[in-house]
């Protein structure tokens, strides 16, 4: 059977990202906020790390990677649930690692402000857009890693 509709013919396009800059430091970490899904006052999400321009592993170019993160609001806890990498281009390899036990956020770094994000709704760095691709998150993100931009 061939499908001549357009709604049929097209590919699906993957809906796009939300990725939220929450913290500049040695890398730019985005929320995806389209990730985030809610049990109770803990959250499962995905957290986007930049890597500064020219970040090489071995002999391969890497954008950064997802870690994946249960975030417990009312604790003020975060459990590492897996990290995957993103090679330059864009290419995603597995999620590897176990979660860990979730362990209290220390106040002022990168897992302070995904839970002031996720949990509070704050908005740093209001005049930066929000991503909705990966590939935009790094033009964002690198330049910023460069300045040292502050919220």
């Amino acid at each position: 059977m061939l499908w001549t509709s357009p709604t049929f013919a097209q590919a699906q396009l993957p809906a796009p990202l939300e990725l939220r800059l929450a913290d500049v430091g040695r890398f730019a970490v985005f929320v995806d906020m389209t990730s985030v899904q809610w049990t109770g006052r803990t959250a499962r999400l995905r957290v986007l790390q930049v890597t500064e321009g020219g970040f090489t592993a071995g002999a391969e170019a890497f954008w950064g990677g997802w870690r994946h993160e249960v975030l417990d609001c009312d604790a003020r806890t975060l459990a590492h649930a897996g990290f995957g990498s993103i090679r330059a281009g864009g290419k995603e390899g597995p999620v590897t690692g176990d979660q860990r036990p979730a362990a209290p956020i220390p106040p002022g770094g990168a897992d302070d402000a995904v839970a002031k994000v996720v949990c509070d709704g704050w908005k740093p760095f209001a005049k930066v857009p929000v991503a909705t691709s990966v590939e935009q998150a790094v033009g964002i993100g690198r330049p910023l890693i460069e300045t040292g931009a502050e919220p």
